[in-house]
């Protein structure tokens, strides 16, 4: 002989609530500062209708050395220009470091893909650890926006 089934109550799901200023980012304080940065795996993102599609870079941030202070953002070339673009108008007298070329759709970038983009994710990251680890930069606006923005 089995047992009736009972039947289970529905049960409504905790309501989720916003507070205004929870991406503040308050945990970092005036004195953190970024300690890494890599450029990881590009994404290729497909447009929709008349958009062409794009490539998104994986970039990891660490702050404080501390892996629980981890940022993953992902930028494309064009983030990384107006980056660049911002920083030499702030920054008239320093020397800020060259992204690497921009390359137009050619038969040699489309038959060796993958070795370009091994070419342009080194060059990114050698632009980016030259400029996020960079004590003169690192706590400017145009830096937290590009981070946390």
């Amino acid at each position: 002989m089995t047992a009736p089934k009972k039947a289970l109550k529905p049960v409504a799901p905790v309501p989720i609530s916003l507070v205004e200023g929870a991406l503040d980012h308050s945990h970092f304080s005036a004195s953190s500062h970024i300690t890494d940065v890599l450029v990881g795996e590009y994404h290729n993102i497909s447009g929709d209708g008349l958009s062409a599609s794009y490539i998104a870079w994986s970039i990891r941030i660490v702050v404080d050395d501390a892996m629980h202070s981890l940022i993953l953002i992902y930028k494309r070339y064009r983030d990384l220009e107006e980056l660049r673009r911002k920083l030499a108008k702030a920054f008239s007298n320093e020397d800020i470091p060259e992204l690497p070329p921009k390359d137009n759709l050619s038969v040699q970038r489309i038959c060796g893909l993958d070795l370009w983009l091994e070419h342009r994710r080194k060059g990114l990251q050698w632009f980016l650890t030259n400029v996020l680890l960079n004590p003169k930069f690192q706590h400017h606006e145009i830096i937290t926006d590009f981070v946390l923005g």
